[in-house]
């Protein structure tokens, strides 16, 4: 189904968590894309960002928007499918009995020095997932980040799962640029979960997830993202006014 141009999976956190584990198991290449009203809003500018969706192997609603637009449309989604909830549920040992061993992470992005502290605080609890590596990139270029022997040491690390964070936009597009190279199996882009595992940034409590107020509390500890958030929000009205006038939402999707 499609909301706002973009497709999603109609899958509940459970089975999203079931066919990541799977795809590790088999070494299946995965995309993940968690779309959330950010990406609403940024794929009605950005053709070439709407496009990283469209390639993705999994699409699943990462915010209460995405929930409420479905709704508003007349095809609801089973529930919020956060890329930070996979992440933990993972974490937690979710799907372990087909995997049968830790998840080997390799975080690539982030703040400097923050990748490598997520690695570290993967490792020091010795829990159902491992660092395998991190790396920091700094500002550049979408080429700059894609050296070969950037790729390389990603692809020697034996990672399962590679959890990108260089913001949205950059972020899919760095994916998009570098799959064909890349051979870990489940490879998303999920900017808040180095910050959360490295324990730089508190995730909102579990209340202010469902009702839907995440983004106030993440305004809290990042302030910066207020204009963010504003100019998101506005574009959430015009998507909900127009779904009540039952008009189209966004662009005519695209065959993925």
């Amino acid at each position: 189904m499609t909301v706002a141009g973009l497709p999603f999976d109609v899958v509940d956190a459970a089975g999203a968590v079931e066919r990541l584990c799977a795809a590790m198991v088999d070494g299946q290449r995965m995309f993940l894309s968690t779309p959330n009203l950010n990406f609403l809003v940024a794929a009605q500018r950005d053709a070439a960002f709407r496009q990283s969706v469209l390639a993705s192997d999994l699409s699943v609603a990462d915010g209460m928007p995405v929930l409420w637009l479905a709704r508003l449309q007349g095809t609801p989604l089973p529930e919020r499918v956060a890329g930070s909830t996979l992440f933990e549920r993972l974490r937690a040992g979710e799907g372990q009995a087909l995997l049968a061993r830790p998840i080997k992470v390799y975080f690539f992005g982030g703040p400097p020095g923050v990748a490598q502290k997520a690695c570290d605080a993967l490792n020091a609890e010795g829990g159902h997932m491992r660092g395998v590596g991190a790396h920091s990139p700094g500002f550049g270029t979408v080429e700059d980040m894609s050296a070969p022997e950037v790729i390389d040491a990603i692809n020697a690390s034996g990672a399962d799962f590679l959890v990108v964070a260089l913001g949205a936009k950059k972020g899919q597009a760095w994916i998009m640029h570098n799959l064909g190279r890349l051979t870990v199996p489940v490879v998303s882009h999920l900017g808040a979960v180095v910050n959360f595992v490295a324990g730089t940034v508190e995730r909102a409590p579990l209340a202010w997830q469902r009702w839907g107020l995440e983004w106030l509390w993440r305004i809290r500890q990042e302030p910066a993202l207020y204009r963010r958030y504003a100019a998101d929000g506005l574009v959430l009205l015009k998507l909900m006014l127009c779904a009540l006038a039952g008009k189209a939402l966004g662009p005519k999707p695209l065959e993925r």
